[in-house]
């Protein structure tokens, strides 16, 4: 990346500025796979001899970027001479990509003129202008689809770029413009694979498939769980379930009769169906995803299917909030659940009936869209983010991003590309808890999946299959997870879970420790996937054990790496229960070394090694965290601190003893007097001042005194505490003046000023009588600078 031209590439090519949700200004780079494609595309323009040549597919996975991916080609496009005069048509059938083209190229400095009709369309083909041009064909008229176009314009520099080229709606298109445009060069861009029988757009020009996206961490892997029988049961009896598959064709007929519906849709628009689904959908989602913050869409067959599946859904969580106003196990949040809303998302036909119609108004989408997007407790421009189910039949199964959603319900048989898009709406990158996205099938898509991807390349299929997991794998894993975290803790002695002293002593080993962090993460990240299934709550008491030791651990060592912050919500609800039932409080802080009962707490410890880090690691939080605004104390500390390790190696006995003598040094320290000075502002100056201009010695490992003086001055010891103080006064005040004005760090001709003020004030005629002053000036105007700089925020604000 950091080559030359790579880099003045990113800067002038692969970089836009543009406004987020918020309203904000922010800055979007070009990722790898996006210059890469884009570098390889406008490579084949320039050196393809004929239209074969210079087309291709792009397949770039779902969420990678394709409308900017669309820009940056402009973009490179058009810095070169030999297509800087080409004509561009985007062809898409999604508004939200329209929107995203239209407002991406404003961002980049282009205008794009929109055909939303096949007229409109011809007119602007016809024009030899180097322009861009967006086919909107999802307005377009099916009967104008299948005309037949003229020859409209025979220029060679003519680019279709093509959203989801699969679709068939494109290859009714693109046959006219075959005619229409006959040598344009034509890229079809795919978050999909494209069928391996297709022709239309060559071979591949560049791909970036889910897995890469998986590792890359820029989407997740989706988890498939099929909620329905396995379509090839032989007893027909045992077919009479609340959730039939239907998708398969094999005597569909025969199990339809014995649920006593006469078709497919009929079993999936049927209200008991929808009702026993919709309690199921609430159960899983209030336990699975609910509890982390996620939210859910549900996929029905039909615009009538999907307004049932709102009032059901409403129902069984109204039934849901008041069974858990009596019992709350799992603690979930109910003044939210409350507050949740489900919304149905369906496109208008004619002559709706009114039930119909009332869902399918633009503008309550558009606001039922807005609030699912947002988290839970979250408001923006007046909406929040209490919509936490989306219903919908067709629409938002593709281009629909919603970091926030983690499960789809799928009540749809839906097959091939639409199936894979559809799944993708779940892998979009959310915050720490969201591992992965969930499937849940309820008409056995999942027995048939690999149909979806048949017609590709076995590679392909591979990478599309790698992408996905199921139940059973996810039980696997955590079993693994387990496995290696008991495996590592008995490898080290560790087999009684209750003896926290000898885990500290393991522990005490800070590769030891974070092995069991990363092993605990790994167990937690399985866990949280599958809990609270059956299968899950075999491994709860070992979780909570393990839970209880990584909190104790924490305090001990002082160590924040550790912290339950990182514990999904799911999980805190137990280990939080399992650790008051313990006495642990986790918000509660460790007890600080100046705390009068610090002592009494190392003493129930039981081995000596044990005390000694509990003392070693309290003295280095206090030197990181209370001494962070005074360098030079802590620096004294920190070496003495160092050279009783040095000194006594493993004698833990004797370290022990020598840490209890620092600790009272540091006690001591905190009581010094201040002569009169603001303990925070100005003692960091003072000690500063006294070190270098009279020499205090730094304290070692058996030093009584925070400092010894090396020397004898004429000055005496009151006359000298007299002169610092004075000093001390004299350089906060000037700093405290200077640190006032904004910006103060970020401009050399203010710190210079500063610096210059302090010189002026170190040679003022009364310091004139302390010894190398003058010599060492430069050192200490260094030093001055350090800890304002340090300071800045305690020395203008501390009370």
């Amino acid at each position: 990346m950091l080559d030359r031209d790579n880099l003045l590439d990113l800067i002038r090519t692969f970089t836009l500025f543009s406004t987020n949700d918020k309203g904000k200004m922010i800055k979007i780079v070009g990722r790898y796979q996006q210059f890469r494609a884009v570098k390889l595309a406008v490579k084949r323009l320039l050196e393809g001899r004929n239209p074969r040549e210079r087309s291709g597919i792009i397949w770039h996975t779902q969420g990678s970027g394709k409308s900017l991916t669309m820009m940056f080609m402009v973009r490179e496009m058009y810095r070169h001479a030999q297509l800087s005069n080409w004509k561009v048509v985007f062809v898409t059938d999604r508004t939200q990509l329209e929107q995203q083209l239209s407002e991406t190229s404003q961002n980049v400095g282009f205008t794009v003129k929109l055909a939303d009709s096949i007229k409109a369309l011809k007119e602007l083909l016809k024009a030899d202008t180097s322009d861009l041009v967006m086919a909107m064909i999802h307005k377009f008229r099916e009967a104008d689809l299948t005309e037949t176009f003229p020859e409209l314009n025979a220029s060679p520099n003519i680019l279709v770029m093509t959203d989801e080229a699969h679709r068939s709606q494109y290859k009714l298109l693109g046959a006219n413009l075959d005619k229409g445009i006959p040598n344009a060069a034509k890229i079809g861009y795919t978050g999909t694979p494209i069928d391996k029988t297709e022709q239309v757009f060559g071979e591949y020009i560049d791909k970036y498939t889910m897995r890469q996206s998986i590792a890359d961490g820029v989407t997740l892997e989706i988890v498939y769980e099929g909620r329905t029988h396995n379509a090839e049961v032989p007893n027909q009896a045992d077919m009479d379930t609340a959730f039939e598959d239907v998708i398969s064709d094999y005597n569909i007929q025969q199990r339809l009769d014995v649920l006593g519906y006469g078709s497919r849709n009929a079993y999936l628009e049927a209200e008991p169906t929808i009702e026993a689904k919709a309690r199921d959908m609430v159960k899983h989602y209030l336990a699975h995803v609910f509890p982390n913050g996620y939210k859910a869409q549900v996929v029905a067959t039909s615009r009538e299917a999907a307004v049932r599946y709102k009032r059901y859904l409403d129902a069984a969580l109204k039934t849901t909030i008041a069974e858990l106003e009596q019992a709350n196990p799992a603690k979930l949040d109910l003044d939210r659940l409350k507050a949740m809303k489900a919304d149905v998302v369906i496109s208008a036909g004619h002559n709706d009936l009114p039930h119909l119609k009332e869902h399918s108004d633009a503008s309550r989408h558009k606001a039922s869209i807005k609030s699912f997007k947002l988290a839970f407790g979250s408001e923006e421009g007046g909406v929040n983010g209490d919509m936490g189910i989306l219903i919908v039949n067709n629409m938002l199964l593709t281009g629909f991003d919603a970091p926030v959603e983690q499960v789809m319900y799928l009540d749809k048989v839906v097959v091939a590309q639409n199936l894979l898009q559809a799944i993708a709406r779940v892998n979009r990158v959310g915050d720490e808890s969201k591992d992965k996205g969930f499937v849940v099938d309820y008409v056995g898509i999942g027995h048939h999946l690999k149909k979806a991807i048949d017609n590709y390349d076995d590679r392909e299929q591979k990478e599309i299959i790698d992408a996905l997991s199921f139940p059973e794998e996810e039980l696997r894993e955590l079993k693994g997870a387990h496995d290696a975290v008991m495996a590592l803790l008995e490898e080290h002695g560790l087999t009684d879970m209750t003896d926290h002293d000898a885990f500290y002593d393991v522990f005490y080993d800070e590769s030891l420790r974070f092995d069991f962090m990363l092993a605990f993460k790994r167990l937690t990240k399985s866990l949280n996937l599958l809990f609270p299934a059956r299968q899950a709550l075999d491994f709860m008491d070992d979780y909570k054990a393990l839970a209880e030791i990584n909190v104790l651990a924490e305090k001990h060592f002082r160590d924040q790496r550790l912290s339950m912050k990182g514990i999904p919500a799911k999980l805190r609800a137990i280990t939080d229960a399992h650790l008051e039932s313990r006495g642990i409080d986790v918000k509660v802080p460790p007890i600080s070394i100046l705390d009068e009962d610090f002592e009494k707490g190392v003493g129930e410890r039981r081995r000596t090694k044990t005390k000694a880090a509990e003392i070693e690691h309290a003295i280095r939080h206090h030197l990181e965290v209370d001494l962070d605004d005074d360098p030079d104390l802590r620096a004294s500390f920190a070496e003495a601190l160092a050279a009783i390790f040095e000194q006594f190696r493993d004698n833990w006995n004797k370290i022990y003893a020598e840490l209890e003598k620092l600790r009272t040094r540091i006690i001591n320290a905190s009581n010094e007097p201040t002569y009169g000075l603001h303990r925070k502002k100005q003692m960091p100056f003072f000690r500063m001042f006294q070190r270098e201009l009279f020499g205090a010695d730094k304290p070692t490992a058996d030093s009584t005194q925070v400092a010894e003086e090396h020397a004898v001055y004429a000055i005496g010891h009151d006359d000298r505490i007299s002169l610092l103080v004075d000093l001390t006064q004299k350089i906060t005040l000037v700093v405290e003046r200077e640190l006032k004005l904004a910006g103060f760090w970020e401009s050399i001709p203010a710190r210079n000023k500063l610096k210059a003020e302090v010189q002026k004030t170190l040679l003022a005629p009364e310091f004139a009588n302390v010894p190398d002053l003058i010599k060492n000036r430069k050192h200490i105007i260094s030093r001055a600078m350090e800890i304002a700089e340090k300071n800045n925020d305690i020395i203008l604000f501390a009370d």
